[in-house]
């Protein structure tokens, strides 16, 4: 096996977290992953993954041959993607990273027209709320709201969040309906377990910022389960408006505290690795973005 093969067994190491998933992935035995991982460290006079009984973790030396292996990884495919480009067609697999509710309520209803303009292209999506670390673990876009500080990200503004606050009318008949933000410390909010700062509701009072510390007995990692939670009649939920806005207009949800809307809203944006060059499933997934965001 050539060092770029080597390489891509390394990198497939990396990203199972086992020499035993990675093979699964590969359809080799774990043993021969081990031996050609052993094989680039004997090369390279170093370990690269700490054995911690059936447990792998990358020295730090690993660590740097991942971070420029997967530098060498990108440029092969962006090479054979610009020799594809040239032909006129855009191939590969697009990995974008986002929350379960960006990806159904905004990104889903518009791949039908993507993947019709490139019938070349596979999508892969990694659903999660936090971000992570887009280039360890091969995202190609991510979409979150918030800027990164890392230096290695380019971040692009796309849209505004719109945040609501609402209520199942069964919930209001049986609690009643707050008047004003301060009313919510006492009723049943719904929360979420992961960045926890959303749990703070901003309102404007007057032309003032107020932030309520809101609290309930029910919370979730996810915000659809949140949604589904407050259409029962669990409590009170402040969610995005692209979310449950379509419930409110329906009345399955009672929009609350309009008045205290705060219009500061969050800014969603598009999450991409630096590099030289952009493979060309990128270029051709941002351009679409731009085209529908922007109007």
């Amino acid at each position: 096996m050539d060092r770029f093969g080597e390489l891509t067994v390394f990198l497939a190491v990396v990203e199972a977290g086992s020499f035993s998933a990675a093979a699964r992935q590969l359809g080799r035995t774990p043993s021969t992953i081990s031996k050609l991982v052993a094989r680039i460290e004997r090369r390279l006079g170093t370990r690269l993954f700490d054995r911690i009984g059936s447990a792998i973790r990358l020295t730090r030396e690993g660590e740097l041959f991942a971070d420029h292996g997967r530098r060498v990884f990108d440029a092969m495919n962006d090479a054979e993607e610009t020799v594809r480009t040239s032909r006129g067609a855009t191939h590969g697999r697009l990995r974008i990273h986002t929350p379960l509710t960006f990806a159904k309520y905004q990104l889903a209803p518009l791949l039908p027209a993507f993947l019709e303009r490139h019938p070349g292209l596979e999508i892969e999506f990694i659903l999660e709320t936090a971000r992570g670390d887009l280039m360890r673990d091969g995202i190609d876009v991510a979409i979150h709201s918030g800027a990164p500080q890392e230096q290695s990200l380019i971040a692009r503004p796309i849209a505004r969040r719109r945040w609501l606050v609402a209520a199942a009318p069964g919930y209001l008949r049986r609690y009643g309906t707050p008047s004003n933000p301060d009313e919510l410390r006492s009723h049943q909010c719904l929360n979420f377990t992961v960045r926890r700062h959303w749990n703070a509701w901003t309102f404007r009072d007057q032309g003032a910022l107020k932030t309520i510390e809101v609290s309930g007995r029910v919370g979730a990692d996810q915000g659809e389960l949140l949604r589904t939670l407050a259409l029962e009649g669990l409590g009170i939920v402040r969610l995005a408006e692209f979310h449950i806005g379509a419930d409110v207009r329906a009345g399955r949800l009672v929009r609350l505290l309009a008045k205290y809307h705060d219009p500061a809203d969050d800014l969603m944006y598009v999450l991409y690795p630096q590099r030289h060059t952009q493979p060309q499933r990128v270029r051709a997934f941002l351009d679409f973005l731009d085209e529908h965001f922007s109007r």
